[in-house]
C-alpha cells in the first residue's frame, strides 16, 4: 500500500519493532505511517482504535484484515483454549475489524470503503500433512462471513472480498522442518512457496477502485496448489 503512495496504519498486537518498520515506510516511501497497538480479538479495543486512526487518518477507503494464527496438533488432542486462541485472531479478530470500519465508514457518512480479509486457500481444502483443524475450519469461517456481510453492506458502499493466499514465505511457515518444505513445494505446480509480496496485488486490486462490482468472493493466490 505504502509503495503505490498510500498513506497506512498498522495495527499490531506483541510485534516488538511495529513503530520503527511504520518510520521505515513513511520514509522510504514517502508517506505517512503510524503503527497502534492493539489485539483484534478485543472488541471495544479495535472500535476505540480505529476512532484513533480515523482521528489521524480522516480519509479511510480500506482496510487489510491480516491477523491469522494456528495450532498446529493432532485434532484428539485439541483444546477448548486452542479454539479460543485461533478463533479469536482468525474470526472474531477480523469481524471485528470490518464491524469498526463499517461504522466509522458510516458515521462519516462515506459512500464507498472496501475491505479485504485475508482468509486462506485452507478454507477451501485440507493442507495435506498439516493437523491444524481449528486453522482451517477458521478460515472457512472467515470467508463465510465476507460473504454475509458483503450482502448485509452492499446498500451502504461497502464492498469485502477475501484473499486466499497458498503457501507463503513466512516467519511462521519458515521455522518448518526442511524437508516438510520441500515436500510442500513439490505440492504446488509453481514448486515453491509464495513471497508475500506476491500476494499484494490482488490485495491492491481489490482495495481499488479498478474493482467495484467486486464484493463478497473469494480470491486465491495459490501457485495452482488446488489444482493437483
Amino acid at each position: 500500500m505504502a509503495e503505490s503512495g498510500a498513506n497506512v496504519a498498522i495495527i499490531y498486537r506483541s510485534a516488538k519493532d511495529a513503530e520503527d518498520v511504520a518510520a521505515e515506510l513513511a520514509k522510504k516511501y514517502n508517506i505517512k505511517c503510524k503503527a497502534y497497538k492493539c489485539d483484534v480479538g478485543d472488541q471495544d479495543l479495535v472500535n476505540k482504535t480505529f476512532l484513533e486512526i480515523h482521528d489521524d487518518f480522516p480519509e479511510v477507503t480500506g482496510v487489510v484484515a491480516n491477523a491469522g494464527v494456528s495450532v498446529v496438533k493432532p485434532a484428539e488432542e485439541m483444546k477448548k483454549e486452542d479454539f479460543s486462541y485461533v478463533y479469536d485472531a482468525n474470526v472474531f479478530g477480523q469481524f471485528n475489524c470490518a464491524v469498526a470500519a463499517h461504522n466509522m465508514w458510516t458515521k462519516a457518512q462515506y459512500k464507498s470503503g472496501s475491505i479485504v480479509f485475508t482468509s486462506s486457500m485452507s478454507s477451501q481444502i485440507v493442507n495435506r500433512g498439516i493437523t491444524q483443524v481449528f486453522y482451517n475450519s477458521s478460515k472457512a469461517a472467515a470467508s463465510s462471513i465476507v460473504k454475509q456481510l458483503a450482502v448485509e453492506w452492499a446498500d451502504k458502499g461497502i464492498r469485502i472480498n477475501a484473499l486466499c493466499p497458498g503457501y507463503v514465505k513466512t516467519d511462521q511457515t519458515q521455522k518448518m522442518d526442511k524437508k516438510f518444505l520441500e515436500w510442500q513445494n513439490d505440492l504446488v505446480p509453481l514448486k515453491r512457496f509464495s513471497e508475500p509480496e506476491e500476494q499484494t496485488g490482488m490485495c491492491l486490486l481489490l482495495l481499488s477502485d479498478s474493482a467495484t462490482y467486486m464484493t463478497g468472493q473469494e480470491y486465491f493466490v495459490d501457485g495452482g496448489a488446488q489444482t493437483w
